[in-house]
């Protein structure tokens, strides 16, 4: 047995005098300090794979006699253990999976290592108790030493959270409240011919100018609408209504819908799902969901199947929250929700021989598929929109779940449409290749990369852009891409501030926001920064250099069209970037970082090829035979 470990797991280095260290923060490493996310990010694809595998065993964890997917079947085949947030493995969602990874990563250092003690420094308490937890398994003896804890804030949020989650469940309906007034919009006169599409989506990231000219173009579906169109095929849109930060209130968004629908032939039909409410909807979720209560009190008892295989670790402090929220808490009565409004629109939309949808591997997707069968629907085939993420753990399955033909399976669309070889190569990684499953298409939302002086193979950045770089003597545009999360945004705002200061670096700055942000440059008075909302394509030529949240594939499409790339390196969370493990991207994680690399950072040779990454045709062939049989293609 060695000397005893010290887990820091605070904000900054530890002291030079904390002996061995193991950092629960960040990537550094040197002398007596080992980084925990990078041992995982070094042992990433397998600790990956015992996460899915132990998803998979924990819905067939046998309690009373059942497995827990059967005992979620209200009686119709269909589990409500697929709509769980431990089964949609969303690391948005559950921010708690980051710590359990790093748990598992954790306990290999320590079965290896076998300290004679273990002192944790900071840590929320349901980490420190995963963690004492595992040490008490491994008979390694535990000291916690907690970081002085802040002054009690009273928030209305903090009160809501502290209630028992049945009760923040009949509070959450205030969601389909605010919607009640969508009621009202009058639904379209749905096509039914033969050569009639659905499409299901979300109704948000679209083109403001286009949707206020009555026309419609969603930045997710891309040249889709107009490939249909171009085809004499007509659309059937159903949306889900996202309430969107730019200046836009609900009347002026659904006023589009009803200029869509004047000109249906040629913007198609569109409605959103929350136009489908009622209290006949309202009334069965509420009885579904008083049901699913009743089941997790036969279920209480479940904090002994979240040991992941034989591992001495214990999930359940870091994923109880999850578990409850999903059975009896405002998730459970979401679930319920999408259940009966997706069977309501799939009851009165006409027989439909295709449906394409936005797959993200997402609980509401199930309830999608669920209706869509009920219904007598044709063939389903979900459209990834953008790129395929490692750490997007929602994006993946255990191989035995998607091979699963029993009773109360994963509900699956008939195919995948994947987008380029980089997704296929990573589902391939995750062993999620199976026969039939994916048709290979082109990818939507990224035909522009294809045009002449944009992402054009072997085009140096100079030639088309006129970059400037240290030594160039001009000063340089840097676009900064940030986060769909305030949180992250601020840190890279904040990160840049820090930086600009440290580097004296003569920049000025755009920043580009996600469409769901709502920051703006006064928010952050001590960075100017002008704002955009245009799209990439048309920012790019104009910038220098670009700083992008990890979470995004906008900085994929930078470095595609030439430009050098820097990805923000957030210390408490996955390496989301899309660029993970692309040669030539820098991830910078600190001021210090982000400094250096604005002095250092040299102008590429040349740009990679789109074609290593996406299908690009603008004919579209692969779409055209893929959706031949049912569109006469």
């Amino acid at each position: 047995m060695n000397g005893p470990v010290v887990v820091w797991a605070l904000q900054g280095e530890p002291p030079s005098d904390a002996g061995d260290v193991l950092l629960w923060l960040g990537y550094a490493e040197g002398s007596g300090v080992q980084s925990v996310p990078r041992y995982l990010e070094e042992h990433a694809k397998r600790l990956r794979s015992s996460y899915l595998e132990f998803i998979h065993d924990l819905g067939e964890r046998k309690i009373n006699g059942k497995s827990v997917v059967e005992h979620l079947d209200l009686g119709d085949g269909f589990s409500f253990w697929w709509m769980t947030r431990l089964a949609e493995k969303s690391p948005f969602k559950s921010p708690q999976l980051y710590d359990c990874l790093r748990l598992m990563a954790l306990e290999e250092i320590l079965v290896e290592r076998r300290p004679s003690r273990l002192v944790l420094h900071g840590a929320a308490r349901n980490l420190a108790e995963a963690i004492e937890t595992l040490c008490r398994n491994l008979e390694i003896p535990f000291v916690w030493r907690s970081a002085s804890p802040a002054k009690r804030q009273w928030s209305l949020r903090g009160i809501y959270l502290a209630l028992p989650q049945a009760v923040q469940g009949l509070i959450s309906l205030r969601h389909p409240v605010m919607n009640w007034p969508l009621r009202r919009l009058e639904r379209p006169r749905w096509f039914a011919e033969r050569k009639a599409i659905f499409l299901c989506s979300y109704f948000f990231n679209l083109d403001a100018a286009s949707g206020s000219a009555g026309s419609f173009h969603s930045n997710q579906w891309g040249c889709m609408p107009a490939y249909l169109k171009q085809g004499g095929r007509h659309a059937n849109w159903i949306h889900h209504f996202l309430r969107s930060p730019d200046d836009r209130d609900i009347n002026a968004r659904t006023q589009w819908l009803s200029s869509f629908n004047r000109d249906s032939l040629n913007q198609g039909c569109h409605s959103l799902l929350e136009s489908y409410l009622s209290w006949a909807v309202v009334g069965r979720a509420l009885w579904k969901w008083l049901r699913l209560n009743a089941i997790a009190l036969r279920l209480r008892n479940a904090r002994g199947m979240f040991n992941p295989g034989d591992s001495a670790a214990s999930l359940w402090p870091l994923l109880r929250t999850d578990w409850w929220t999903s059975l009896c808490g405002p998730v459970a009565l979401s679930n319920c929700l999408w259940v009966e409004l997706f069977d309501a629109v799939l009851k009165d939309i006409p027989h439909q021989p295709t449906g394409l949808y936005l797959w993200e591997n997402q609980g509401w997707e199930c309830a999608l598929l669920r209706a869509w069968r009920r219904h007598g629907h044709g063939r389903i085939i979900g459209v990834p929109h953008a790129t395929v993420v490692f750490w997007h753990l929602n994006n993946f399955d255990d191989p035995r779940t998607l091979a699963s033909v029993a009773g109360c399976a994963k509900p699956l669309p008939d195919q995948l449409a994947v987008n380029g070889p980089m997704a296929l190569k990573a589902f391939g990684d995750a062993g999620s290749l199976l026969p039939g499953r994916f048709a290979e298409v082109e990818a939507l939302r990224f035909q522009y990369l294809a045009e002449p002086g944009i992402g054009a193979p072997g085009a140096g950045s100079s030639s088309r852009h006129g970059h400037a770089f240290p030594g160039d003597g001009k000063r340089r545009k840097v676009l900064i891409l940030g986060d769909f999360t305030e949180k992250q945004t601020l840190k890279m705002l904040s990160c840049m501030d820090e930086a600009l200061r440290l580097s004296r670096a003569d920049v000025s700055l755009v920043f580009k926001p996600h469409p769901v942000s709502r920051i703006r440059q006064q928010d952050y008075p001590s960075l100017p920064f002008e704002v955009t909302s245009s799209a990439l394509f048309e920012i790019l030529p104009i910038c220098d250099l670009v700083f992008s949240s990890n979470t995004t594939s906008a900085g994929l499409e930078a470095l595609l069209a030439g430009l050098p790339v820097l990805v923000f390196l957030d210390d408490e969370d996955f390496n989301h970037s899309p660029l993970r493990g692309v040669e030539g991207v820098r991830f910078v994680g600190t001021a210090r970082d982000l400094a250096a690399a604005l002095k250092s950072v040299q102008r590429p040779v040349a740009a990679p090829a789109p074609d290593e990454f996406f299908w690009l045709n603008k004919e579209m062939p692969r779409w055209g035979k893929l959706l031949a049989p049912e569109c006469g293609g």
